[in-house]
């Protein structure tokens, strides 16, 4: 045993060292740190174009808002506890979260109930304005606590169709890097169901009918009474499909990305390659680490005398 070894025993320097070790963790000291935010808001299309059964699930025939609605609640399975998640419906122009982001394992059951709840019946206006959609998506995120990622579930159809009056410039929004646009159903185009306000379907959608603001189960003041006019012949149906090149135009718009949402690994794996949506600051706790270099000086204190003994 060297010379300066048995000074330190001989001081009790390692129990002096212990005791500061001990002091410096009841402070616990913290250490600031930016950290990349994980916080998701979806964004879920409950317009009636989603009422479209094209997609499939067990192998059987599911709507598309339906199928959207299962895809996040089991994705969610998937994240990491920590993350923080809001649930927030798309209709006419707006986009309104149902909460803020909350953490997903704390409150898991609160999230699934929320989409277990969730019908195109929420939806406060007939039409579907994406552009608009997105614009007001983007204001809704500035108001969030925390940076968030948006992943819109959308079939991307417009009513009233899309024209050279109504595209809206989405230049200004560009940089929304870490937004995902997912696209919801089939390219092999299909009659739109129509229900009344008892969620029991009457007909399909007319051509004619989705030329104007297609109305809802309520009063509408810019349209009127709810619209129950149903196409009286196939041929005047109007046919909804997955608008993908469109969704893909808007991606390259805003900077953004997309994936057609027809396989969940996909989409999860989309979900994974979004940047981050910013930093938030952190503080990481160091007492731990202090107490235990206090038990180690205890320890080296001890085992010395220990073999004295036994010699």
């Amino acid at each position: 045993m060297s010379y300066l070894h048995l000074y330190f025993i001989h001081r009790g320097l390692y129990l002096w060292l212990a005791l500061i070790g001990l002091a410096i963790a009841m402070v616990n000291p913290k250490i600031p740190l930016s950290l990349n935010v994980n916080n998701y808001m979806f964004v879920i299309d409950i317009t009636q174009s989603m009422n479209v059964k094209d997609m499939h699930m067990n192998k059987r025939p599911i709507s598309r808002l339906n199928y959207a609605l299962q895809l996040i609640s089991m994705s969610l399975k998937e994240l990491p506890c920590g993350t923080k998640v809001s649930i927030a419906l798309f209709a006419n122009a707006e986009v309104v979260p149902l909460y803020v982001p909350i953490e997903i394992c704390e409150n898991f059951g609160v999230i699934q109930d929320t989409l277990k709840h969730l019908e195109w019946r929420m939806a406060w206006r007939g039409s579907s304005h994406l552009r608009l959609g997105l614009i007001d998506a983007g204001s809704v995120s500035l108001t969030l606590p925390e940076p968030t990622k948006i992943i819109f579930l959308t079939d991307g159809d417009e009513a009233a169709p899309l024209n050279a009056i109504t595209k809206i410039d989405l230049q200004p929004m560009q940089g929304s890097t870490s937004w995902l646009l997912a696209g919801i159903g089939s390219q092999e185009p299909s009659p739109i169901p129509k229900f009344n306000s008892k969620d029991e379907i009457i007909g399909y959608w007319s051509q004619y009918a989705t030329k104007i603001e297609p109305s809802q189960i309520v009063n509408e003041d810019s349209v009127g009474k709810r619209d129950d006019s149903i196409a009286s012949d196939p041929h005047e149906y109007y046919l909804s499909a997955l608008r993908e090149e469109y969704l893909k135009e808007v991606v390259s718009d805003i900077n953004a990305n997309y994936v057609r949402a027809d396989l969940q690994t996909k989409f999860l794996a989309a979900i994974n390659k979004l940047p981050s949506a910013g930093n938030s600051p952190a503080h990481v706790e160091t007492g731990w680490i202090f107490a235990l270099i206090s038990a180690f000086f205890v320890i080296a204190d001890y085992l010395p005398k220990r073999k004295n003994l036994l010699h």
